[in-house]
């Protein structure tokens, strides 16, 4: 029994990579853009729109970032996400407006740690994308969430939980 609930974990983990790695700095481009007339409303290659506070739709777009265990490190894998975001951040369309990198965790660890974590991780995606791409550091907030915002409450130790969250800040809510 315990093999075949590996198997089914591992197998899980390999179709959230390959859907990671689907994200496309277009899709991306699209979910962050308040002029592409492309619907968001589902799921598309991974990039999704979520609600905000107070149910209002900013754009937005949810990442797996893969950084080394219990550090703000940006392995390879994570530095192959962040480039499509830094290409779309840095594309004319998006130029103007101004974002938050939010950083989230599961809920394995205590609230502080997780916190703390959090913030690191989104501080170092900022960083990042100012010092690899030239994005303006005006133009790029870092937050972190630690467990506080779960994307799945029903599995608060599930890997979906460990995400940076990327919303547009000025654009206000998709037309």
């Amino acid at each position: 029994m315990r093999l075949i609930t590996a198997l089914v974990f591992w197998s899980a983990l390999a179709c959230v990579s390959a859907l990671a790695a689907e994200r496309t700095t277009a899709d991306i481009l699209c979910a962050l853009d308040p002029n592409c007339k492309r619907t968001l409303g589902r799921d598309v290659r991974g990039v999704t729109v979520t609600k905000g506070p107070g149910g209002s739709e900013p754009l937005s777009v949810s990442l797996y970032v893969n950084f080394t265990y219990n550090s703000a490190d940006l392995t390879s894998d994570a530095r192959i996400t962040i480039d499509r975001l830094g290409y779309a951040l840095a594309d004319d369309r998006l130029r103007s407006f101004a974002f938050m990198i939010e950083g989230h965790t599961d809920a394995k660890g205590s609230d502080q740690y997780n916190q703390a974590l959090s913030e690191r991780r989104a501080e170092a995606v900022r960083r990042y994308l100012a010092e690899q791409f030239g994005i303006e550091p005006g133009r790029l907030s870092a937050r972190g969430f630690g467990r506080q915002r779960l994307l799945d409450p029903a599995h608060p130790e599930e890997g979906v939980n460990r995400r940076v969250q990327v919303l547009n800040l000025t654009a206000g809510p998709r037309p």
